[in-house]
């Protein structure tokens, strides 16, 4: 891992204008293919994981497990390779967002309004996979911009067996709220 640093340093160096070469940190993950292999995490990034913000509840809710569906979805779709986020429940019952995955703290957060016998389960597995397939698609910077949802991600996603009818449960709960739609981010 020093030797990617070093190379990075001295790439900075080399293109960076006389800047000081930020500090970064450098994960190996177990993916074929140099987008899923090497994360280099950038400064800010880890200026915001040493503030510590981030409000972890429990996996375990009052109807659902989330540790359990991960290790059900990983074996099922990722041949149980992907690497275990911290799995936490929202603190609060959110509409819009219904799930998120925070790369930084390497966290996986599903709304609690999803936490109940009323939601189907293969429901909230759709969110929970959705979320574990930004761990194996990480987000690709493409003249500038970041993209989360490749066409790679889609068509994993779309590998999903209910995924038509978590689709058309994502657009009722937009109906409900009168919003555009709701989204896992």
């Amino acid at each position: 891992m020093n030797e990617v640093k070093k190379f990075f340093a001295d790439a900075f160096r080399h293109l960076g204008n006389n800047r000081p070469v930020p500090e970064i940190e450098v994960r190996f993950y177990p993916y074929a293919g140099l987008h899923h292999t090497i994360r280099v995490m950038r400064s800010s990034d880890l200026a915001r994981r040493r503030r510590g913000r981030k409000l972890i509840s429990s996996a375990q809710g009052e109807a659902y497990n989330l540790d359990k569906m991960f290790t059900k979805l990983n074996k099922r779709y990722f041949d149980a390779r992907l690497a275990k986020a911290t799995l936490t429940w929202s603190q609060r019952r959110t509409r819009n967002i219904l799930g998120h995955h925070d790369r930084v703290y390497d966290t996986i957060t599903v709304s609690k309004t999803l936490d109940s016998l009323e939601v189907p389960e293969w429901f909230v597995e759709f969110i929970l996979y959705h979320e574990m397939l930004h761990i194996k698609h990480p987000a690709r910077l493409i003249n500038g911009r970041r993209y989360y949802h490749t066409s790679a991600f889609r068509q994993d996603e779309r590998r999903f067996p209910y995924y038509s009818d978590a689709q058309k449960w994502l657009e009722r709960v937009a109906r409900q709220r009168r919003v555009p739609r709701a989204r896992a981010a």
